[in-house]
Order: C-alpha cells, then structure tokens, then sequence
C-alpha cells in the first residue's frame, strides 16, 4: 500500500482531534496574559533594548532586564492584586500591583501611580 501526503495529513488530523478531546480542559489565561505597550510602535521593538514592551504571562512577566515571578495573583473580571519577586538587572526585589484590564488597555497601578498600556496584537 502506498502512504500519500494526503493519507498522512488526515491521520494526522485524526490523531490530534483525539488527542484534543482527551486532554484535560485547560482554564482560559486571565485577560492580562499578553505583551503590552505604551505605544503600538513599542511592540516591534526587542527585549534587548530598555524600551521593549511589556510580555506578561499567567505568573510572570519580562521586560527588558526586568523579570518577575508572581507570588500570588487574587482577583478576575478585570481587576488584580499581584505580589511578585522580580530581578531588576540582577537585584531581587519584592514588587506589589494591580493590574486592571478594560477592552484593549492594562493598567498598571503600584506605589509611584499608575500607566495604561496598549494590547500589542
């Protein structure tokens, strides 16, 4: 029997649809998760340079030589209370905020005020 690009395409197919339907549900990342950025034209640029957007994930996030692990996240629908430890160019650092989620725009609010962010899409 001869094995056609097609024929392989479907069992992949197939294959991945079980696979799908077996593995456990997984929750839906908080609306935070995302890269963010004051500006659209920041989302281009690299995390190798200070000005680099903003890359949050469901415990952490990176920015540039800044990167933190959260501790604790408490809250949903929109509105959370991070308490993380970051790496601030080499130095540990406890680091406490909110993080508000309205439509396209996060804002980050801490001890120094706060500042909305941009989806980068």
């Amino acid at each position: 029997m001869r094995t056609t690009t097609k024929t392989l395409s479907l069992g992949f197919a197939a294959l991945a649809a079980v696979l799908a339907a077996t593995a456990p549900a997984r929750a839906a990342d908080p609306s935070y998760v995302g890269t963010w950025a004051s500006d659209l034209a920041q989302c281009k640029v690299g995390q190798d340079r200070q000005e680099a957007p903003l890359v949050l994930s469901k415990d952490g996030y990176d920015q540039h030589e800044t990167h933190c692990k959260f501790k604790s996240v408490d809250g949903a629908d929109g509105e959370w209370k991070v308490s993380s430890e970051c790496t601030i160019e080499g130095s540990a650092e406890p680091y406490n905020f909110t993080l508000t989620v309205s439509g396209d725009t996060l804002t980050v609010t801490d001890e120094a005020g706060s500042r909305d962010l941009l989806a980068c899409r």
